[in-house]
């Protein structure tokens, strides 16, 4: 059975070579990423849809919900791959430490 897969962090490394496996597989792949040339490259690369959004900033992960939800009447698998590990302590534009912040996507958002 093909399954909608959502990769953050998608652009990029383990991200994009996920997506690329995923969608080789005949998974219906949905690329998300922050950097607009990147992430558009990876889903013409493999024919997926793309979204971008920072997840250091929670109006982007807000909208980028609303969109997904709005896209796709299911998703079977949401890879939050997006991340980094940065040297001190940095806050995001909302308040919270960088490289610890999770983000728990819900429909309901």
């Amino acid at each position: 059975m093909t399954k909608v897969i959502v990769i953050t962090g998608s652009s990029d490394g383990i991200g994009a070579a996920a997506a690329r496996q995923l969608h080789s597989a005949g998974h219906r792949v949905v690329v998300v990423g922050r950097s607009p040339g990147k992430t558009e490259a990876v889903a013409r690369e493999i024919g997926a849809e793309h979204f971008l959004a920072d997840f250091a900033r929670l109006d982007e992960v807000r909208k980028l919900a609303a969109e997904l939800d709005a896209a796709y009447p299911r998703i079977d698998v949401l890879a939050n791959n997006a991340g980094g590990v940065f040297g001190d302590p940095t806050e995001t534009t909302d308040g919270f430490e960088l490289t610890f912040r999770s983000t728990t996507w819900h429909r309901s958002c």
